[in-house]
């Protein structure tokens, strides 16, 4: 009975107990918006709204770290249930405590809140001033306020800043962050100006996770109260900003748009380096890739028509280009095009194979020399082709290369990273078209080292005859093609020879070389009734000839082989029976001797 009454009253508090401590929970923050109010004296109030979605369990506790470490929470934290992006009930009151660079945020009943989406706001004062996110610009006239923002565990895809400070002479406008240049990683700033107040947003598309997000921003040195400052006389008020005044006096006009000041020096340097080296390579690549298809009598086609220089100029240029566009924060897509534009500078499509006719010519038996090897000279471009060894190496290696100075710079900006992997795209059309692999292969070199191998597999073969034969070509007197003749020893009527040949293929990568068996045998013979009646034949090489092409299942030359035997087992002929005399007479000379044997024999039994 006791343990009865026990277990009901687990069960009872189990069920009564706060079910967050049970339930799983994912909390993510969808955006994130700041506004920083900047004071005369250098205090400033940060208001966070954050967008939450909850999986799980209710919500009960946030902890939003990477904050002001002087952070004095503003009492009106609310947390808003949202249904379909607008409010669904009154914003429920939260309790908030800063504590070492973070705020804890959490209900107030331990129950939590219930939902899929909410709206966090709270808020906390803090101190912005000299020596504490604020540094004096040398040009005497400008503060830069370097301030840093929350941190959030899975990232957010919308960041959004707000800074408004008192009207100043001197507009705010973006600052270039350390490593990079103005406007790093902005999407969109504007700027809005009246009489009383200024006010700049500042968007970012997004930020990786568990980073630190740099907000960095130039304000009139007036608004931090700065000794050195120039008199107040000497700047242009907002009254003044509106009207014409001597170019000297003219304040900034107001900006919209991401910051377009110049680049830095040396980031400029880089990105001029990268255009022209990649100019280089279209450059040596165009040359390489003309010289291989003029040796295998080819047309090479590249994407965009031009010459080879003017696609090395635009595709140098516009590797140049990419790299500003994405450093200045300009939308992403914009530099993808011109990413684009410099891959089709470099890409090729396959040679276009030149058409001549074979002029006449005779076939000749030749030496079994002449399937030896012989030096073939390499094809040029083999740097830039990533299907030979030597190009494969140098295109990992670049890759690795850059996949390392990016997860180096990942560390430091993300979006940078992010942006140097994906350049790395421009070498691919580099070393993956205008291949070797494309060209049509060197037949003479390839039929020698095949049928080579094919010969010295069939060498034991007793019922074979094989000799290698060629084309000559009636014009020069140069043989132009190889076969292997087979003959075997015994072939049945009406067979006129085999011969072992290579055919050019076309294939999805390129061009190949396929063996395929010739069968020559007289018209209405027993060797065209012999082989199978599936095989087609054709005329051959005069009217009584007729001849058929049977090609082996794999094109190596094992398969060659196994084909060439079992055609030959059906196309021998069974020996030749004896004459029935002959026969007569050698069993009659076996009776002879036999009967004088018994006669040479017969004294002795008869003694």
């Amino acid at each position: 009975m006791l343990s009865t009454v026990a277990v009901v009253a687990l069960v009872v508090s189990a069920l009564l107990s706060p079910r967050a401590a049970f339930a799983w929970s994912d909390k993510r923050v969808e955006s994130s918006t700041t506004t920083i109010e900047l004071g005369d004296d250098g205090g400033a109030i940060v208001h966070h709204e954050l967008l939450l979605e909850l999986r799980g369990a209710p919500f009960t506790q946030l902890t939003l770290r990477g904050v002001d470490a002087d952070a004095a929470p503003l009492p009106d934290a609310t947390l808003t249930r949202l249904s379909n992006g607008q409010a669904a009930g009154a914003p429920e009151p939260l309790l908030l405590r800063a504590e070492a660079g973070q705020l804890d945020v959490s209900a107030r009943s331990p129950r939590g809140l219930r939902g899929t989406s909410f709206l966090l706001k709270l808020g906390y004062r803090t101190r912005i001033s000299e020596g504490s996110g604020v540094r004096h610009l040398p040009d005497g006239l400008r503060s830069e306020l370097d301030w840093v923002g929350p941190r959030f565990d899975d990232g957010v895809d919308a960041v959004t800043l707000i800074l408004r400070t008192r009207a100043a002479g001197l507009a705010p406008e973006v600052g270039p962050e350390e490593g990079s240049g103005p406007g790093y990683g902005m999407v969109m700033s504007t700027l809005r100006r009246s009489r009383d107040r200024d006010e700049l947003e500042l968007v970012r598309a997004h930020v990786a996770r568990d980073e630190a997000i740099h907000w960095n921003v130039r304000l009139d040195r007036q608004l931090f109260g700065a000794s050195s400052a120039p008199a107040a006389s000497a700047l242009p008020s907002v009254s003044d900003a509106a009207r014409p005044s001597a170019p000297s006096a003219a304040p900034t006009p107001p900006r919209t748009g991401v910051a377009s000041g110049a680049l830095d020096s040396r980031m400029s340097l880089i990105l001029a380096v990268a255009g022209v080296a990649y100019a280089l390579l279209i450059g040596l690549k165009a040359r390489g890739v003309n010289a291989a298809a003029a040796l295998r009598g080819c047309t090479p086609r590249p994407w965009l028509g031009a010459g080879a220089a003017w696609r090395a100029l635009l595709g140098g240029a516009a590797v140049s280009v990419a790299g500003a566009l994405s450093i200045r924060g300009e939308p992403p897509m914009l530099a993808a095009l011109a990413l684009l534009v410099a891959m089709a500078c470099a890409a090729y499509h396959r040679p276009r194979e030149a058409v001549t006719l074979r002029g006449p010519g005779e076939w000749q038996p030749l030496e079994p020399s002449a399937l030896e090897r012989r030096p073939v000279a390499p094809l040029p471009g083999g740097w830039l082709d990533a299907g030979r060894a030597r190009g494969s190496l140098l295109m990992l290696a670049l890759l690795g290369g850059i996949g390392a100075l990016a997860a180096r710079v990942f560390e430091v900006s993300p979006y940078t990273g992010a942006c140097l992997l994906l350049g790395a795209s421009v070498l691919l059309p580099l070393f993956c078209t205008g291949r070797a692999g494309e060209l049509p292969p060197d037949a003479m070199a390839h039929a020698r080292a095949f049928l080579a191998d094919v010969s010295r597999r069939l060498a034991r073969d007793e019922t074979l005859v094989i000799k290698p034969i060629g084309r000559v070509a009636a014009a020069n007197g140069e043989i132009d093609e190889l076969r292997l003749s087979l003959a075997t020893v015994r072939p049945v009527p009406g067979l006129l020879g085999l011969e072992l040949g290579l055919e050019l293929r076309e294939q999805l990568g390129g061009y190949c070389m396929r063996p395929v068996l010739v069968v020559r045998a007289a018209e209405g013979s027993e060797c065209q009734r012999t082989l199978p009646r599936g095989i087609t034949w054709m005329r051959g090489r005069n009217a009584e000839e007729r001849a058929s092409l049977i090609r082996p299942k794999l094109p190596h030359a094992a398969s060659s082989v196994a084909l060439i035997q079992e055609l030959s087992a059906l196309l021998l002929s069974p020996p030749t029976p004896e004459p029935a005399s002959k026969k007569a007479a050698k069993s009659s000379g076996s009776g002879l001797s036999t009967a004088n044997a018994g006669t040479r024999s017969s004294p002795a039994h008869a003694t």
